[in-house]
């Protein structure tokens, strides 16, 4: 009996080891990736803007090419380079931090969602169109979603975006998705709708974690 017990001891410390590394090891084989965050722009007149990222881990992605920053002539009609709507990237972060707080839907019901929800959280017509031509697309495999929206801390620690001139209003939603197969019960945050001043810059993206 007590050649079984100590054998199960040893089973149960093996597990619990092989789980710590698995813990630690998952997150480097498998690093979350920051999908098509898309940075839009809207100075209030034609100008010239620097924007640069500080990301925790590494971008894989850009349009036009960030190399070690993006300067670009933005009109105020928010027209990049003459031919882009928003600047684009892609980046695998070393990091990520998921808030509790967040909302399910059915995949059925995810254009009428964001229709009502990213309207509250600052999006316009044309941004909240080009969100939905994406993720619409991306979000098909599950019968219901959880969605989060990344805390400002996370972003700024590990996603920074720096813009100059300073913008006087900063809207970035980026959101944490998974699918699940049945609704499961989460206190839902509080929205609240950015006001729109100044030279405005407006970001979305989001994670999916499959």
């Amino acid at each position: 009996m007590k050649k079984i017990y100590r054998t199960l001891l040893i089973i149960l410390g093996i597990l619990i080891l092989l789980g710590g590394i698995y813990a630690v090891v998952l997150p480097i084989l498998n690093p979350p990736v920051a999908r098509k965050p898309a940075v839009y722009l809207y100075p209030l007149q034609d100008s010239f803007i620097s924007v640069n990222l500080e990301v925790n881990g590494k971008i894989i992605e850009s349009i036009p090419d960030y190399k070690e920053g993006w300067n670009v002539f933005v009109t105020k009609e928010g027209i990049i380079e003459n031919n882009l709507d928003y600047l684009f990237y892609e980046a695998k972060l070393n990091k990520l931090t998921i808030p509790k707080e967040g909302f399910v839907v059915s995949s059925s019901d995810l254009d009428s969602w964001f229709d009502k929800n990213l309207k509250e959280m600052g999006l316009n017509e044309k941004e909240l169109s080009q969100f939905k031509e994406y993720w619409i697309s991306e979000l098909n495999g599950s019968k219901y979603y959880i969605i989060k929206l990344l805390f400002d801390d996370f972003l700024t620690q590990n996603m920074n975006l720096l813009v100059s001139p300073t913008p006087d209003t900063m809207i970035r939603l980026n959101f944490y998705f998974k699918g699940v197969d049945k609704i499961v019960k989460l206190e839902e945050p509080v929205i609240t709708t950015p006001v729109r001043n100044g030279f405005t810059v407006v970001e979305w993206g989001g994670i999916l974690e499959e």
